[in-house]
């Protein structure tokens, strides 16, 4: 097993706070995005919360934006683009801090909060509650630790045919 190094106290508090400045702005990007009045508006209006929004059906959202023709690329884009991206940064803050590329912890850590964010929209009606958000978001966190990992395996390789290179170097001398 591999014995994870020392870190100092210092850069696992910034890391601390590079999660939690990162959630708060993820929260305030996707629930508290209009300004507070309209939100005070939104929770008071108990019609508001009947007409949340619900999609439960997978890449129903996404056909729609993909293949519709109701809407702009740019729209169908950041929608898509917005929700991969948004959960990116989990993909590494969460093997830093755990200090290994855990992929089944980055899953559920991503599914966990995507989930969080998407019952939060429904019950409270900042938003819509769509099972494509949900889909978007831990694919945008598992794709960075998958290229962490590749990367990590990449340099493992190329690490072993370096040091067997000079093995065969030294007998040769």
């Amino acid at each position: 097993m591999k014995q994870k190094k020392h870190r100092s106290r210092a850069v696992t508090i910034f890391l601390w706070v590079c999660l939690i400045a990162y959630l708060a702005l993820l929260l305030k990007v996707i629930l508290f995005k209009f300004d507070f009045d309209t939100i005070i508006n939104i929770l008071n209006d108990q019609d508001e919360l009947k007409l949340t929004r619900v999609n439960l059906v997978p890449f129903q959202t996404i056909r729609f934006y993909l293949f519709s023709g109701r809407v702009s690329d740019t729209i169908a884009f950041q929608n898509i683009v917005g929700n991969i991206v948004a959960f990116m940064p989990i993909g590494v803050l969460i093997p830093l801090l755990r200090r290994d590329l855990s992929l089944k912890f980055t899953f559920f850590f991503s599914l966990a909060l995507s989930g969080a964010i998407e019952i939060t929209q429904y019950l409270t009606g900042l938003g819509s509650c769509d099972i494509d958000d949900l889909i978007l978001n831990v694919l945008g966190g598992m794709s960075v630790s998958l290229i962490l990992l590749l990367l990590d395996v990449i340099s493992f390789v190329i690490l072993k045919i370096l040091k067997a290179s000079r093995k065969k170097s030294r007998k040769r001398s």
